[in-house]
């Protein structure tokens, strides 16, 4: 498993990839939709990718309360440390 620090990393390259921003954009608080222009195509391709490359999977439910890239940096972390135990 990826260390967390590593997971960081490449969930914010992904990020800034997949969003077409910048990473020094993707800090803690930044507002999906207004700050980082995420719609709802978006949130899906961006999910799916983030599913096939963590090999987790993103919960719907959980989706709808995730605000802010702080929030899905903290989930794909215990998605990935869940999926490892």
């Amino acid at each position: 498993m990826p260390t967390s620090a590593a997971l960081s990393q490449q969930l914010l390259v992904l990020t800034a990839d997949q969003l077409s921003v910048q990473s020094t954009q993707l800090v803690t608080d930044a507002s999906l939709s207004d700050d980082l222009g995420l719609d709802s195509l978006a949130a899906i391709e961006w999910g799916m990718s983030i599913e096939d490359t963590f090999g987790i999977s993103l919960p719907e439910d959980t989706m709808e309360h995730v605000k802010t890239y702080g929030d899905v940096e903290e989930l794909v972390q215990r998605l990935a440390a869940s999926a490892q135990d």
